[in-house]
């Protein structure tokens, strides 16, 4: 079978794993592969316009997810995907273990499964997510650490101080199947997978097959305190404060009022600056101007959407989300 290797040489791990590396071990694996170069995310849409066969996501979670949304729709291809990245949210979710190189060998005979995808719509356009999408507290940060100038742990430190001193939600009113819930919140946090950015793991139970989305809500009229919070998400514990609500459900629909809302690792609308507050240090985040009072973030799962190969587990073993 033919395997097609997208590969992202700004990954975290790819120093130690050349293309070369990879396309010898698919060939032993006996795939037929083939390395698509690409030097930016655009040029995907025509290296995967009417892609047969495994291609493999050789990089992070952006990688994976940056290929997956190109495929929804193919039933004639399938996702692999190599953890070179740092979180690797999605790996661990899928529960798969070992390193690239053995996680290929044990693609000679694949589990073949199929992955959950969130979709949204909304004034800015149409997307996609793998792990989650939100807003509020981790939204923030993202929108004062600009992701797109590249990986910072100065910068991401900063950002986190910033939002920390803030420290106010955001008021409006979620629309879920079961009910309306309206509150300022400090935190909504929609998850296909376990974990989102640096492995913070709002939703240990999420399943990315079972079509629904885990919606984690921290009602910040109800706070326990940043660091409680904080302490939470390290401790796997978050779900347990008071202030914390969860919903699973297939689709949902947020009132927009211009905050900064995330989808995976970046924040949409993209290309407005929010950190421009008119203020020297720009601690406080400005919202978008002349929002209509009208506007809706609608999201929902699309069941199924991806086919996923996994590497084979040992006899008698199973993976935690399999179909």
């Amino acid at each position: 079978m033919k395997a097609t290797l997208i590969y992202n040489t700004a990954a975290g791990q790819t120093s130690s794993l050349t293309p070369d590396d990879i396309l010898g071990a698919l060939h032993n694996a006996g795939f037929d592969p083939v390395y698509q170069a690409t030097t930016e995310e655009a040029d995907l849409d025509e290296v995967l316009q009417s892609i047969e066969g495994l291609v493999v996501s050789a990089g992070g979670d952006g990688t994976a997810k940056a290929v997956a949304t190109r495929l929804v729709g193919n039933p004639s291809a399938a996702l692999t995907i190599l953890p070179l990245g740092t979180a690797n949210n999605l790996i661990a979710t899928l529960g798969v273990e070992g390193t690239p190189l053995e996680i290929i060998e044990r693609l000679r005979h694949p589990e073949k499964h199929r992955f959950d995808l969130g979709h949204v719509s909304a004034p800015w356009g149409e997307d996609y997510f793998m792990e989650g999408a939100g807003f509020g507290f981790f939204a923030e940060v993202l929108a004062r650490y600009e992701p797109e100038k590249g990986k910072s742990v100065t910068r991401s430190v900063r950002s986190l101080v910033e939002a920390l001193a803030q420290g106010y939600g955001q008021h409006t009113t979620i629309h879920l199947p079961q009910a309306d819930v309206s509150c300022e919140f400090l935190l909504v946090e929609i998850l296909n997978a376990h974990a989102i950015g640096p492995r913070l793991k709002f939703a240990p139970d999420a399943d990315p097959t079972d079509g629904l989305l885990h919606v984690v809500c921290i009602d910040g009229e109800k706070r326990e305190g940043y660091f409680s919070y904080l302490r939470g998400l390290l401790m796997e514990e978050i779900v347990d404060l008071p202030s914390v609500s969860v919903y699973k459900v297939p689709e949902l629909s947020i009132e927009w009022r211009g905050f900064p809302f995330h989808i995976d690792d970046y924040v949409q609308p993209k290309g407005f600056d929010f950190r421009r507050a008119g203020q020297e240090e720009a601690a406080y985040l400005q919202m978008v101007p002349d929002v209509p009072e009208a506007a809706m973030i609608h999201i929902k799962v699309l069941p199924q959407a991806l086919n996923l190969w996994l590497p084979r587990r040992p006899e008698g073993q199973a993976y935690p989300h399999a179909n």
